[in-house]
């Protein structure tokens, strides 16, 4: 089995949910996420986030905000569609997203320009809540994942949307009802989200029994009191429950300097982390690209983190 920083393009497009997790398994704490909003223009104009973060050396991409009833990733398909008259743009825009709702391969064509694997932001917001019906976790979203080909799913909450630590209970018992041993399932809380953040270890075994493949906790430094022995402790629990676990930088540190996403990168392997996740929040929805692969290098050095970037364009 490969590391997952020397798969190439047909074996990220072909892997299976059990590969994938024995490929996280083998690369020892060197598998690096990196979340991206899809739904805003990207930050560089022609080329859509997630791109740019495959390019920096991200071995995961989540999309955040991909509504599954208006499927559109800014930057991939808008380069001939936006020009001069916003009337017109926002009318071509209406029709490229209607057709893209019946492509069943859109996420698919996706991972092939990318070569990476890619998932998708769920929120188990609770019932009634207002939230877009398109970025719910519920049955029908949960099919139409199986069927655009993601690798993965994120059970967990963004600010104000409602999430608790009951509703991502529900909402993993449900995907792996669902979701079976076709896609992998991650859950948890990178932050608050408006809520609590989590410190009871019992939560993190819940998530697990749960069917959690991946369970998610703040990287240390992000949130108050989680330092790296905290981190450490949490990664304990999990492993001994039997899910992978994944520290996840989700506070706007993302576009901090290079030299604060190096210490949390250190601090996450140290902890144990089997995949580190950088988050969204900086310049247009992708984390600084430089600070991207300055996690990478710290992690895995320049060796694996050029190779990363070079199977960006092979195929």
């Amino acid at each position: 089995m490969k590391r997952i920083f020397e798969l190439n393009h047909n074996d990220v497009t072909t892997f299976s949910k059990k590969e994938l997790i024995k490929t996280i398994k083998k690369s020892e704490g060197r598998t690096i996420m990196c979340e991206t909003v899809i739904s805003s223009q990207s930050m560089v104009y022609g080329v859509s986030n997630p791109e740019l973060a495959a390019s920096f050396g991200a071995d995961m991409i989540t999309l955040n905000t991909f509504d599954f009833n208006m499927p559109f990733v800014f930057g991939l398909e808008d380069f001939d569609i936006v020009d001069e008259n916003v009337a017109s743009s926002y009318i071509k825009l209406g029709k490229q997203i209607k057709a893209n709702s019946t492509n069943n391969d859109y996420i698919r064509n996706l991972k092939n320009i990318l070569g990476r694997f890619v998932g998708v932001n769920m929120e188990p917001v609770p019932e009634g809540f207002l939230y877009p019906k398109g970025l719910q976790l519920n049955e029908e979203n949960l099919k139409k994942a199986i069927k655009l080909g993601f690798d993965y799913i994120v059970i967990t909450g963004n600010p104000n949307t409602g999430v608790t630590i009951n509703t991502i209970v529900e909402g993993i018992k449900k995907a792996v009802d669902i979701l079976g041993d076709r896609v992998m399932i991650i859950a948890g809380k990178m932050h608050g989200a408006g809520r609590e953040n989590v410190y009871d270890p019992q939560i993190l075994k819940d998530f697990a029994n749960a069917g959690a493949d991946v369970v998610m906790i703040p990287a240390p430094g992000t949130v108050p009191g989680m330092d790296q022995d905290l981190a450490k402790r949490q990664i304990e629990v999990i492993h001994e429950a039997g899910a992978l676990a994944k520290t996840a930088m989700g506070t706007s540190q993302e576009s901090a300097s290079i030299n604060v996403i190096e210490k949390i990168g250190l601090m996450s392997k140290m902890a144990g982390a089997d995949v580190i996740h950088i988050g969204d929040a900086g310049h247009c929805g992708i984390a600084d690209p430089e600070n991207i692969m300055a996690l990478s290098i710290a992690i895995r050095g320049k060796r694996h983190t050029y190779r990363r970037m070079s199977y960006s364009i092979r195929k």
